[in-house]
């Protein structure tokens, strides 16, 4: 009897290790990229009231519950780039953003180009204010011994899954935030570092994530030549998923190469990503995928998917927060600039001029682009405070670049004078010279030269018209661009910091031939 006692339990012990073995086990990966500063929620045309931390905390809790409640796991992460966007926040050098991804549960993030553009000593506040770790591999202290964050982090959960996340810095960072991480610290290469990395980590857990702000492009690398996720998924295997940030390419579908899956959202915490991930086993089962809009609307103003309400605590703690705009005088204007919203839609203006020309100086381009709907107010004779400049944009535009053909350029001036005087894509523009007759764009010059159809140039552009508003589709399937993340009303208010006004400039840009 006693023998027959053990068999049994032992064979109740095989199947029930075999039962435990072959039961799904599911890990829940919640992410954001590129959020840029954007704590509150805010407005962009015909789609108020998007985004924001507190409607983000309500649904991340949602989702928790949810998860867990059917025994899952779950992981918060953010691909990086959290700094630079609303004027709030970059009043208060991000901290809200940091704490406000306190009270949602982030668990890591990887660290961004943007993260240092307050400088240094802003960088390490935040680190130090965070409690989740900064994120980065390849990017160290100065001397290139010491990681400027930590390089991963590994997880075990209680139900002994095991879970590695990598992070991983674009090498771009040294040349388009050389003012906050000058002397301070060094980078490595990026996929070498995940090479020597990941089969570590694999070894030693069942999913290895990599928190990359290296970006995604069509091709391997960027059209300035630095590699992105597609490139990163094709050199390293071993990667089940990448959480990219960086270009900030809304990614419908999950982009799978070999084994790896590569996720994004266009960023600003318009929306929330999801990554259900079932394990049977040692081995990956199934992956499902969404973006969840936070309170976003259609064309029609009807919302796209359910309203989501905003999360008490994470409101009372925006509201503590002192980051009023200064008021302190920053500059001053010796005549008044009109740029009302039906001035700027009709005729070339001066502020319009102003806007792309430093539009153009910050970004080295050869030409700005600038829709005329997008400037709402003027600014008067006198002093400048930083609330009149932020005044003038009530959208959280940021500036893109392009490389463009003078082909398309042709393109788009063409469709410029087709869209007539008055309408919100009027152009204001630096750089270029055209006259407008008949329903196109004439005598074209860019830098005093003829357009030449077949060179190329660098163009900049807002945000808005960058990803097809006002009807320009044609910049919109534009691959060869990026998001600087510059805020435009930024741009400006360091402008006239460092200079103390806005230059005159020669109205003459754009005739208008009626005949």
């Amino acid at each position: 009897m006693r023998k027959f006692l053990v068999a049994v339990f032992c064979i109740l012990s095989v199947l029930t290790v075999f039962g435990e073995d072959n039961k799904d086990r599911l890990l829940t990966v919640i992410f954001t990229n590129d959020s840029h500063g954007m704590a509150w929620k805010f407005d962009e045309p015909h789609n108020p009231g998007i985004g924001g931390l507190a409607a983000q905390k309500t649904l991340v809790d949602e989702i928790r519950a949810e998860v867990q409640g059917k025994g899952g796991n779950v992981l918060v992460l953010s691909a990086g780039d959290i700094t630079l966007g609303d004027p709030r926040s970059n009043i208060c050098e991000n901290i809200p953003m940091v704490e406000g991804m306190n009270l949602v549960g982030y668990d890591a993030m990887a660290i961004g180009n943007h993260e240092f553009d307050f400088g240094f000593e802003a960088f390490k506040k935040m680190q130090e204010t965070a409690k989740f770790p900064f994120l980065s591999a390849n990017m160290y202290k100065e001397g290139g011994t010491e990681s400027i964050g930590q390089n991963s982090i590994e997880k075990k959960f209680d139900d002994d899954l095991k879970v590695a996340v990598l992070g991983l810095t674009t090498r771009e960072t040294e040349s388009i935030s050389s003012q906050g991480i000058k002397g301070n610290l060094t980078m490595s290469d990026p996929v070498l570092t995940a090479k020597t990395l990941v089969p570590i980590l694999r070894k030693k857990n069942d999913i290895v994530i990599v928190l990359s702000h290296l970006g995604f492009y069509d091709s391997d690398k960027s059209f300035d030549g630095y590699e992105g996720d597609n490139y990163l998924a094709k050199a390293v295997p071993g990667i089940d998923l990448i959480i990219g940030g960086h270009t900030q390419r809304q990614l419908e579908s999950a982009v799978q190469i070999g084994d790896t899956r590569i996720v994004q959202t266009e960023g600003l915490g318009k929306w929330v990503g999801r990554v259900d991930i079932y394990i049977k086993g040692k081995k990956i089962n199934k992956i499902e995928y969404k973006l969840i809009p936070i309170n976003l609307k259609d064309k029609n103003g009807k919302l796209i998917g359910k309203e989501i309400k905003e999360n008490k605590a994470m409101l009372d703690m925006l509201n503590r927060q002192k980051c009023d705009f200064p008021t302190k005088q920053i500059g001053t204007i010796d005549r008044d600039l009109d740029g009302s919203d039906d001035i700027a839609r009709k005729k070339e203006v001066e502020l319009g001029d102003i806007i792309t020309d430093i539009m153009r100086e910050k970004t080295k381009a050869d030409i700005a682009l600038l829709n005329g709907g997008s400037i709402r107010q003027s600014l008067k004779k006198g002093a400048v405070t930083e609330k009149d400049i932020y005044s003038i944009f009530p959208f959280q535009d940021t500036v893109y670049t392009a490389k463009l053909t003078g082909a398309q350029i042709q393109d788009i001036l063409d469709f410029f004078a087709q869209k007539g005087i008055g309408a919100g894509g009027f152009l204001q523009v630096s750089g270029v010279e055209m006259i407008l007759y008949k329903g196109g764009a004439e005598e074209v010059k860019i830098g005093g030269k003829k357009l030449d159809p077949k060179a190329t140039y660098t163009v900049a552009l807002n945000s808005f018209i960058a990803n097809g508003g006002d009807g320009y589709a044609m910049l919109k399937e534009i691959k060869s661009k990026k998001d600087t993340a510059y805020l435009l009303s930024s741009i400006l208010v360091d402008y006239m910091k460092a200079k103390g006004t806005f230059a005159k400039t020669n109205v003459g840009r754009i005739k208008i031939i009626n005949k």
